[in-house]
């Protein structure tokens, strides 16, 4: 691999090294949020966006991903129109990190929101910020705790809805109902930016009785198990066995039904009404699933393809045309390509390279991915570097490297050791984006506290 000019990764030396290389119970809203600074207009037809996110969905139980069983039939109808991006990586494995690196367009190191108390800094630059600058009309509805106002999820939003209730999360027709109706009171000048957080794939696997309707599946000398109480067994108790994974990963699938049926038909209702006619939609996930490909369950726990890779379409009617991306690409870009979209320049602290326009982006670009210690099992620190060909990890505490061929093993299972001569250029790569930014921590309230131990997060 060169370092000299175009490496074998994709990318310029530059690049590289660029690349460091109200919380409410029920439902309410914490308001408010975009002080100071000045709004400038935005460009005349600047579209409406709503960006969309699908907690804990993995991009290959997709069928527009090659999956073989129909999870999503409007997201498939949907890609059919849009640009799909075949190879997206997500900056964590769980959703605090990842979405801190979304919102900002920066990897890991250089937010700092890493562990259970962290917060996103005041003074960063976000998405919703910066596009609140150029004249939108900035809309948030968030249902995950990790990301209620206290963390500072809701900095640039005018309007942060945050939706969060006991031991379950809310449905995506809930979502769909607040944003209905927030969208009632706020179209008018502005062109609007929606953020929708849905959370119905995430654990726990309880699919509503439409999408999955069978017989409890009969466990050796257990008799005859109800599905809510094996799905916890199989990703909490470690009781596994082919048939009953089998049984869970049709229950996650069931749950992707669902909130699949929901986003249709959010998407269908808005391209009803005449005021959001310019509208572009960007769907995507802030980490995978694992279901014991690595020997665990769930995500956070360490980074590997099944929680790493992430679905994004992008769909623009009449402005992008159907096209399928294969270049890696980064969950980071996100936020540089929402500005774009908007007609306006992204902001100077975005790491992420924006995907516009499509035809540009065929060259891969190497990601940084880091899940680090977080209170938890397994609380240990990684760090990952990936590109279309490899995957390099290691373990800050115990500096253990794993390293992986992915052209040869996709599924990242055959550890190559830490003596492949490639890994120093991965090492280099990494070495490059230490210094993480130093970020003020909260103590948890009770209430949230409670909610996320009763969600498996903390002991």
């Amino acid at each position: 691999m060169s370092v000299h000019g175009q490496s074998a990764m994709g990318l310029s030396r530059r690049q590289v090294l660029k690349l460091g290389l109200g919380s409410i119970i029920g439902s309410g809203l914490s308001s408010a949020l975009f002080i100071g600074g000045c709004r400038r207009q935005a460009p005349p037809n600047a579209p409406n966006i709503v960006f969309i996110l699908i907690d804990a969905l993995r991009a290959d139980h997709l069928p527009c991903y090659g999956y073989n069983v129909d999870t999503a039939p409007h997201l498939t109808a949907l890609a059919a129109q849009s640009v799909v991006f075949r190879r997206v990586i997500a900056p964590s494995s769980w959703t605090k990190t990842s979405m801190a690196s979304i919102m900002t367009g920066r990897i890991p190191s250089r937010h700092g929101a890493i562990g259970v108390q962290d917060i996103l800094p005041a003074g960063i630059t976000t998405v919703a910020k910066a596009l609140a600058e150029n004249g939108y009309r900035t809309i948030g509805v968030n249902t995950n705790p990790w990301l209620k106002p206290n963390f500072g999820f809701d900095a640039g939003f005018d309007i942060y809805s945050s939706i969060t209730i006991p031991n379950n999360f809310v449905s995506a027709s809930d979502v769909n109902n607040e944003a209905n109706r927030l969208l009632a009171k706020n179209i008018g000048k502005r062109p609007i930016f929606m953020y929708l957080h849905y959370m119905d794939v995430h654990a726990p696997y309880w699919p509503a009785p439409q999408y999955f309707s069978k017989p409890a599946l009969v466990v050796p000398g257990m008799g005859a198990v109800a599905d809510k109480q094996l799905e916890k067994l199989y990703r909490k108790e470690g009781l596994d066995s082919p048939a009953i994974r089998q049984r869970v990963i049709e229950l996650y699938d069931a749950e992707i039904r669902g909130v699949d049926s929901a986003i249709g038909q959010l998407i269908i209702e808005m391209k009803k009404n005449a005021a959001l006619v310019n509208s572009a939609f960007m769907i995507t996930s802030d980490h995978g699933e694992a279901f014991r490909e690595h020997g665990t369950t769930e995500h956070g726990k360490n980074l590997y393809p099944e929680v790493y890779e992430v679905p994004l379409i992008l769909n623009w009617p009449g402005r992008l045309p159907p096209a399928h991306i294969n270049a890696q690409v980064c969950s980071i870009d996100i936020a540089p390509t929402l500005l774009q979209l908007a007609g306006a320049k992204a902001s100077d602290s975005f790491e992420g390279q924006s995907l516009l326009p499509i035809e540009s982006v065929t060259k891969e670009r190497i990601s940084i991915s880091e899940v680090a210690r977080n209170s938890y099992i397994p609380d240990l620190d990684y760090v990952a570097v990936i590109s279309s060909r490899h995957l390099y990890v290691r373990e800050k505490t115990t500096n253990k490297i794993e390293f992986y061929d992915l052209l040869s093993d996709p599924g990242a299972t055959h550890n190559l050791g830490p003596a492949h001569p490639d890994i120093a250029e991965y090492a280099k790569i990494e070495q490059s984006q230490q210094g993480q930014t130093a970020t003020k921590q909260i103590e948890l309230d009770e209430q949230t506290r409670e909610q996320l131990k009763s969600l498996g997060y903390l002991k």
